[in-house]
C-alpha cells in the first residue's frame, strides 16, 4: 500500500492582505477580498479551488467602504458600507471568471443573500420595505423559489477537542487549544506550536490510533490565530504568510 502523503491542491499568494473569503461549493469557486495594507483599498480575486486555477487576480473596485458580500452563480456580489453607519447604498456584481463588472446599483442597500437572490432596501428607507433583486442583472424581481439543485458540499470549520490529548500527539508541544475535523475514516488535527519566539500551525492526519502524516502549514505568526483552517470535502485551507497567502491540501 502506498505511503499516505498530504498533497498540495494549490498555493496562491496575494499582494494585499486576505480580508474575507466566500465560497460557492456548487461551482467550486473561492472569492477572496484582499486589502492594500497602506491604503485599505479592496481588491477582489476568484479561484477554482479544486484545481487552483485563478480566474480573477486582485481586481480593484470602489473605495475602502466596499467589501465582498458573497458569490452567486459565478458572480461576486460587492456591497458598500456607510461612512458612519453599517448600511450604505451601493451594490455591484463582477463576473468571477472574466473580471467584468456586470451591473451596478447605487440606490439600494444589500440586506442579505437568500436562496441565490439579493434582499435589498431602497436607500430612502432606514428599515423594512425589503425587495428582491436578481443577481444576474441587478433588476428588481419577485420572490423566486429556485429549482432544486444537488446538495453542495458544506464548508466545515474545525471543532475544539475537549478530551485528553490522543497518545499519537503526545510528542508535539501543543500551545493553546487542539482542533479537529473528521474526513471519512481519517481525523484532521491542527494546533499551534512555538518556534523561534513565534507561533506556527501544524496539521496532523490520523486513522484510528495511527498517525499518517503531519506538516507545519503556517509559520512566523506573532500571535496565535483565532481560526486555524476550514475544509470543503477532503480539501483543507489555510491562510499563511501574514495573511498574504492561501494554501490548500488534499487530506
Amino acid at each position: 500500500m502506498d505511503k499516505y502523503t498530504l498533497k498540495t491542491a494549490f498555493r496562491k499568494s496575494f499582494l494585499g492582505m486576505v480580508w474575507r473569503i466566500e465560497a460557492d461549493t456548487t461551482a467550486t469557486l473561492l472569492a477572496i477580498e484582499t486589502r492594500n495594507e497602506d491604503t485599505g483599498m479592496p481588491l477582489f480575486s476568484a479561484i477554482e479551488y479544486d484545481s487552483g486555477v485563478p480566474f480573477m487576480d486582485e481586481k480593484p473596485y470602489g473605495d475602502r467602504t466596499w467589501s465582498l458580500a458573497g458569490i452567486v452563480e459565478d458572480n461576486l456580489i460587492l456591497r458598500a458600507w456607510g461612512q458612519h453607519t453599517p448600511d450604505g447604498a451601493g451594490i455591484a456584481c463582477i463576473n468571477a471568471t472574466t473580471g467584468d463588472v456586470l451591473w451596478e446599483q447605487f440606490n439600494y442597500t444589500l440586506v442579505a443573500i437568500q436562496h441565490r437572490q439579493l434582499v435589498v432596501r431602497h436607500r430612502n428607507f432606514a428599515s423594512g420595505y425589503e425587495q428582491r433583486m436578481n443577481p444576474l442583472d441587478g433588476n428588481l424581481t419577485q420572490i423566486n423559489n429556485p429549482a432544486t439543485k444537488p446538495d453542495a458540499p458544506k464548508i466545515v470549520l474545525p471543532e475544539r477537542y475537549r478530551d485528553d490529548k490522543p497518545l499519537f500527539l503526545e510528542r508535539y508541544p501543543i500551545q493553546g487549544d487542539l482542533f479537529y475535523c473528521q474526513v471519512g475514516d481519517r481525523m484532521v488535527w491542527a494546533f499551534h506550536e512555538v518556534s523561534d519566539h513565534t507561533y506556527c500551525i501544524r496539521i496532523a492526519v490520523s486513522r484510528g490510533l495511527k498517525m499518517l502524516a503531519d506538516r507545519v502549514m503556517v509559520s512566523g505568526l506573532a500571535r496565535m490565530a483565532p481560526e486555524l483552517f476550514f475544509m470543503i470535502n477532503n480539501q483543507v485551507f489555510f491562510i499563511g504568510d501574514n495573511k498574504r497567502e492561501i494554501v490548500s491540501y488534499l487530506v
